[in-house]
């Protein structure tokens, strides 16, 4: 498995080449699903039984993985925040 760590660098470093763009792209809107609970997509193909990003490429990562990505990548708000936003009109 790779770590939160890892992916974090991949897609960093993905930013420095134009030529990944289209990748990077299709990787976060797939980071933000799977975050969420879902399953980032149907790829066109099938491997082992599968045919999702997540059932080809990342069967047994929790949501927790993508959600720390997806969150230090800024593709979401950090839960702290939602929270925080969710909440910031009740009276103290």
């Amino acid at each position: 498995m790779k770590t939160v760590e890892e992916m974090i660098n991949a897609y960093k470093n993905m930013l420095d080449h134009p030529s990944s763009m289209s990748f990077y792209r299709e990787a976060k809107y797939q980071y933000i699903d799977m975050a969420k609970g879902g399953d980032g997509g149907d790829l066109g193909f099938e491997r082992n039984g599968e045919t999702t990003c997540r059932g080809i490429n990342y069967k047994g990562y929790p949501d927790s993985f993508f959600r720390e990505v997806s969150e230090r990548m800024g593709w979401l708000p950090r839960k702290e925040t939602i929270t925080l936003e969710a909440y910031s009109a009740d009276p103290i």
